[in-house]
């Protein structure tokens, strides 16, 4: 594997479109592409990608920056942990610092647990390949009518019930600690451990970058519990994953669309089934970060929960938090209470493919699970169905689409809208609630100063030629000075100059021509000279109220060389 040693360099080697487009999607418009902002609630795109320099800004939140900043941001990581993100996109190794010498370095904790952890896939993916015929997990594999493709690319694994991981672990010097701490032992006794999985068919947990976190193993018999997964670790947070997402967010991505399903083996029957675009919510109700896992590959989410009570409540919540991120929302609806492996199993892929299709929209489903509680006839059911239904009309974020929902309550309640509109305390405009994300206070830049910055980019000699013959107070004085001071240096390091110059690249003013970076540089130097022209004519003043004529003649002296000055650089 190729090893890089600066992260300037690192970046050269990836094309940084494909990084932002693994958590927005993207539009082209000419040299920029556009979606919705990851890091705030929109619904009309405002976040941009410079094609030319990679990039990126939001004119929402004001955030911006180059792909570092953007995992840094997107990922809550620092910026070495960043670095090493884009590394692996690159399929290089990062070495920001040579290694001693005689000394092989030492991995940080959280890289040597995911090492540990794909080296114990590893062996429960050959013991699973190696089980015979007649063992119980192929018998179980068979009995739930799991394929060999299907094994082999969910990379399904066994745990055997003599154990043999640790061992296995020790042989490729990983610590009975280091194994603890990624959640594949427990400690019986002071310096005992046991394997934490036994005589178990094992889902191995990915996150979006494919690297094992974490496992989900399955009892083959009547044990309890029947599913027990790693705990939370350094390297899982299952509230902010879903399982099977690494092998098919490309499939979200092309269809726009993501399945939800409740659980490994719901998940599995779903791929298998031929719907390509499904993900597991690990078995949990749905969480923040998950949503917002949802969001980067997804406009539209489809709801497949188990038809028990449990499963339709877990729905409830999840339609809460999906439209708090302004997604598009159906439900499937298994018929007779199944859940999608049994429906599957009984009726067919074909079957269930067509329950996913014909998925009602959310606010049907809700209106439907409203009705089963209660009925209209009477003054306390009719406001008992509204009080049901206030929080997903609140949640709604498209005035239009929240109307809309409004005139079916009426109708079914015999409610005037604007009553119902009273009673929920919206806002008399009706409008989405603003953008939560962080507005830095980047300067006002004029057409001017962007024209020079975009010009380091387009013309790069003729702009530091220009540059370097304005004067340093005169650039100083600009409010994209710092900016340009950075660029002249060949690097800019800054974050609040990162994001202007995010801002800038990806704005509306076209890339000047040499001879308007010479009328822009001009400009600046003739707003320098105004700005000294009206000190002087304030100091003017202040000497003619003292009766100073003598300094009055001084200060007009330098006046009209500084207006001679201006009308030079103006013809």
């Amino acid at each position: 594997m190729t090893t890089v040693h600066r992260v300037e360099d690192l970046k050269s080697l990836v094309d940084p479109l494909l990084v932002y487009q693994d958590y927005v999607r993207l539009t082209r418009r000419g040299r920029r592409s556009l979606g919705l902002c990851p890091f705030h609630k929109e619904k009309t795109p405002s976040f941009s990608v410079d094609g030319d320099n990679g990039l990126f800004y939001c004119f929402g939140c004001h955030r911006g920056g180059d792909v570092i900043k953007f995992l840094m941001e997107v990922e809550g990581c620092s910026f070495l942990e960043a670095a090493e993100i884009l590394a692996r996109k690159a399929g290089v190794r990062l070495e920001t610092r040579a290694p001693a010498e005689g000394s092989r370095g030492t991995p940080d904790r959280r890289e040597r647990l995911f090492k540990l952890l794909a080296a114990a896939s590893r062996f429960y993916r050959q013991a699973f390949a190696e089980a015979s015929p007649q063992s119980a997990v192929r018998a179980y594999a068979r009995r739930r009518g799991i394929g060999p493709e299907t094994a082999e690319r969910l990379r399904l694994g066994f745990a055997p019930p003599e154990g043999g991981l640790l061992a296995h672990l020790a042989r490729q010097e990983f610590t009975p600690a280091e194994a603890m701490e990624a959640g594949l032992l427990v400690e019986r006794a002071r310096g005992e451990y046991a394997e934490r999985f036994r005589n178990r068919l094992l889902f191995p947990i990915e996150d979006t970058l494919g690297r094992t976190v974490g496992f989900g193993g399955r009892a083959l018999g009547d044990e309890e519990p029947k599913y027990l997964n790693s705990p939370e670790s350094p390297v899982f947070q299952k509230r902010d994953l879903l399982y099977g997402l690494a092998l098919t967010r490309q499939a979200v991505r092309e269809a726009g669309r993501i399945l939800l399903v409740e659980g490994y083996m719901d998940f599995l029957a779903a791929f298998q089934a031929g719907v390509p675009y499904v993900a597991a919510t690990l078995g949990t109700a749905l969480a923040e970060g998950q949503v917002r896992l949802v969001k980067r590959y997804a406009r539209e989410v489809v709801l497949n929960f188990d038809r028990d009570a449990a499963g339709l409540q877990a729905a409830e919540r999840a339609i809460l938090l999906l439209l708090g991120e302004g997604l598009r929302i159906r439900v499937a609806l298994v018929p007779s209470g199944k859940d999608p492996d049994g429906f599957i199993a009984a009726e067919g892929p074909e079957a269930y493919r067509r329950v996913v299709e014909t998925a009602v929209p959310f606010f049907d489903f809700l209106v439907e699970r409203a009705l089963s509680s209660g009925s209209l006839q009477e003054v306390e059911g009719r406001m008992a169905f509204v009080d049901r239904l206030a929080a997903y009309l609140s949640a709604v974020p498209d005035p239009l689409e929240r109307q809309e929902y409004l005139r079916e309550v009426a109708a079914r309640t015999g409610m005037e809208p604007s009553l119902l509109r009273k009673r929920l305390q919206e806002p008399a405009e009706g409008g989405p609630a603003a953008p939560q994300g962080r507005s830095p206070d980047l300067p006002a830049v004029p057409v001017r100063e962007q024209l020079l910055v975009k010009g380091v980019f387009a013309y790069p000699e003729a702009a530091r030629r220009i540059l370097a013959d304005l004067p340093g107070e005169a650039l100083d004085s600009a409010a994209a000075g710092p900016l340009l001071k950075e660029l002249l240096s060949g690097s800019v390091e800054d974050p609040d100059n990162q994001a202007l110059l995010a801002r800038i690249l990806n704005g509306c003013h076209e890339v000047p021509s040499e001879g308007d970076l010479k009328r822009a540089a001009a400009e600046v130097q003739v707003e320098f000279l105004r700005r000294k022209e009206r000190e002087l004519a304030r100091q003017i003043r202040e000497a003619s109220r003292r009766a100073d004529l003598d300094l009055v003649q001084i200060l007009n002296r330098e006046k009209m060389a500084l207006l001679e000055e201006i009308g030079a650089l103006m013809d």
